[in-house]
């Protein structure tokens, strides 16, 4: 084992005692340590290469289609960037994801709507010129389980699943509600299951609605979820990371 000697002032000294006791931590090494892991793990992902630049799409791929990418390697040729999505968050949920379209430059639509106790990061999926935050949730239905390729949204209290990801019979119906939407209030039904973020499981709410194929995920993580988690985004190194909040 290596010994690091790092120097602080007193005043920082005294920060560090105070927020090592107030988190129960067994001590201020071990505080420290979980920093210095946390940071690690953050200046690893935004060192992941910027394959979005480095991507060639091959002469052989069909005109007109969406292309992912892992690391440099094809995964899936799709319609889609959708699809392609949940192909690499089930097969590949912890690198880096790029999705090109092998034809004339499309506008991309805009939207609006773990062992968790440690870190987990995950670099924004690429589409094109744009970038979307997303991470692997497993949904536990009436019929077995399914991974989905899943991003935030901080405005929303609920969590909503695409439409056509399931059939409405998958879940439990809690009960009916009005939602404010951006189109207005709906009566919607309001079901139930079990998620699991890694190894984590949530009893959650959430609706189901349309969310448009262009888009890499099939579920919005809204804040009755959110709000039992530790959430970072960090918009210029493109990452976002999740924990259990302690």
């Amino acid at each position: 084992m290596t010994i690091l000697n790092i120097h602080i002032d007193n005043k920082d000294k005294k920060k560090v005692k105070d927020l090592t006791e107030s988190q129960n931590n067994k001590s201020m090494s071990e505080f420290i340590r979980k920093l210095i892991t946390e940071q690690i793990k953050i200046q690893e992902t935004s060192l992941s290469e910027k394959e979005s630049q480095k991507v060639k799409i091959p002469d052989y791929i069909p005109k007109n289609k969406y292309v992912g990418f892992i690391r440099g390697a094809i995964i899936a040729v799709s319609d889609n960037p959708s699809e392609i999505a949940q192909i690499a968050v089930k097969n590949f949920p912890d690198l880096p994801l790029v999705i090109k379209y092998n034809g004339a430059k499309k506008k991309q639509m805009e939207y609006c709507f773990l062992n968790l106790s440690e870190l987990n990061c995950w670099k924004y999926a690429q589409v094109e010129e744009s970038s979307y935050p997303i991470f692997p949730i497993n949904f536990k239905t009436n019929l077995g389980e399914k991974i989905l390729s899943s991003s935030i949204d901080t405005a929303s209290s609920l969590c909503v699943l695409k439409k056509n990801s399931f059939d409405s019979e998958d879940f439990e119906v809690k009960r009916e509600e009005k939602v404010s939407t951006a189109t207005g209030i709906i009566i919607t039904k309001m079901y139930s299951c079990e998620i699991t973020i890694f190894n984590k499981k949530f009893n959650t709410e959430f609706i189901l609605a349309p969310i448009a194929d262009c888009f890499p995920f099939n579920a919005l993580i809204g804040r009755n979820l959110l709000d039992q988690l530790d959430t970072y985004l960090f918009g210029k190194k493109q990452i976002i990371c999740l924990k259990l909040a302690s």
